[in-house]
């Protein structure tokens, strides 16, 4: 009798460790995509936007804010995107600290020539320092339609926690309170 109830119980809490792993992991997975999400910014290179509407862009720059929350979570997840984990290796690296560290995404929609050295946060021009991700490993110059590359990027704490991006002309803001709340 006593083997069948410790049976019994350890049944039960086997099924309810499981029942826990399983929602733990989808919770994880939720607040990943949900951070993620939030420290996204787009930019549309030569687009017109009309609400929710884009049109005649040459390209997107989607600008996604790493900081530990983020790393964190995408760790606990497990559905983090391969390119993705590649770049938030270089959080807390002895070439991003004291800085902060972004993850550029980029396609075009039209032939397009990409240059990451055009790229200007706050005035300054990134250069071959502040961008970690190997060059080799990034697709520049004349690129076609449907191309995606994507690298990370690091840039000087600002006193006030916004960041101005400009690519040819084009222009984002990036205030880190909205992420930080």
């Amino acid at each position: 009798m006593k083997k069948l109830f410790f049976l019994m119980i350890t049944i039960v809490l086997s099924v309810f460790i499981a029942i826990i792993t399983f929602g733990a992991g989808e919770l994880c997975a939720d607040e990943f995509e949900d951070l993620a999400i939030k420290r996204i910014t787009t930019m549309y290179l030569e687009g017109q936007e009309f609400g929710d509407l884009v049109l005649g862009a040459r390209a997107r720059f989607d600008f996604l804010y790493v900081d530990d929350l983020l790393v964190k979570a995408s760790i606990a997840s497990g559905k983090t995107p391969d390119w993705l984990k590649w770049h938030l290796g270089h959080f807390g690296s002895p070439q991003a600290r004291g800085k902060e560290l972004f993850v550029l995404r980029y396609e075009t929609y039209k032939p397009f020539d990409f240059d990451p050295f055009k790229i200007a946060v706050n005035g300054m021009y990134l250069s071959e320092k502040e961008v970690l991700t190997k060059l080799t490993r990034i697709p520049t110059g004349s690129l076609p339609s449907g191309a995606v590359g994507d690298l990370a990027f690091v840039v000087p704490r600002s006193s006030d926690g916004v960041y101005n991006i400009i690519y040819e002309g084009n222009e984002i803001r990036i205030d880190l309170d909205k992420f930080r709340n």
